[in-house]
């Protein structure tokens, strides 16, 4: 069920964000969902939220959760920190491609009457997006179709390609590959459709993007920083609590 404030919704044609905060972060080793610990004095949910708030483009802001996690999230972060621009808390699925779907119900109605236009899937734990880098991302996906930011591979890494038995097949040199990140945008009915295709063909993607290409579609993509990290582990806390001090 989803837990709706006050605030009506946008009547003209407009961008929703989707902050996906349900996964629980194994990887932290702290025993409670990572976007609830502390970075900066706030959780690190709240300098996630903050910066869509900031946004030019961005309307509204869904908030994608653990379904035992919706009123701690509803109480100790949209209210306790004032976040009137998120419309509504809704359960998360399984895995991240079902929490996608989850939202894409949800929107449903309202990208069928044709209100919104553009829909930013984003991970609650990168809390050091900058504001600009998501009107960046959302004015591509109007002309593009689709978008997502991502960062240049260094010039002093490498990929390797590597067969079962554990040898190298292939080293593939840094030059034209990008570390994907999020926000990824997408025109709303299009994402809707390619959701609706996966799911009748029982395909999960790992991220939205993935979903977008089997149907046919490519992304575009909009230079980030490399600073948008995605907090993993307790050296990923540490390093955005820096950006901090």
């Amino acid at each position: 069920m989803a837990h709706n404030s006050a605030a009506a919704p946008h009547p003209q044609r407009g961008t929703i964000a989707a902050i996906l905060c349900a996964g629980q972060g194994t990887r932290m080793g702290a025993g409670r969902n990572k976007v609830f610990l502390p970075l900066a004095g706030k959780p690190l949910l709240v300098h996630t939220i903050a910066a869509f708030t900031q946004a030019r483009v961005v309307d509204d802001i869904v908030l994608v959760a653990h379904p035992l996690e919706m009123d701690y999230i509803r109480d100790e972060i949209v209210e306790r920190y004032k976040f009137p621009r998120v419309t509504a808390i809704i359960a998360g699925g399984e895995t991240r491609h079902q929490s996608e779907d989850n939202v894409l119900t949800h929107l449903r109605e309202r990208i069928n009457a044709g209100e919104l236009d553009v829909i930013l899937i984003h991970d609650g734990a990168r809390p050091l997006i900058a504001p600009a880098a998501i009107d960046a991302v959302v004015e591509a996906a109007r002309t593009h179709g689709s978008a997502l930011l991502a960062s240049p591979v260094g010039a002093r890494e490498s990929l390797a390609r590597v067969a079962e038995d554990g040898m190298i097949q292939q080293v593939i040199e840094p030059a034209d590959l990008w570390r994907a990140q999020t926000p990824q945008a997408f025109d709303a009915r299009m994402l809707l459709a390619v959701y609706d295709q996966a799911r009748h063909a029982g395909f999960e993607g790992t991220d939205t993007a993935a979903s977008f290409e089997r149907a046919g579609h490519a992304v575009a993509v909009v230079a980030g920083s490399a600073a948008n990290i995605k907090v993993t582990t307790p050296a990923d806390l540490l390093a955005a609590e820096l950006r901090f001090s």
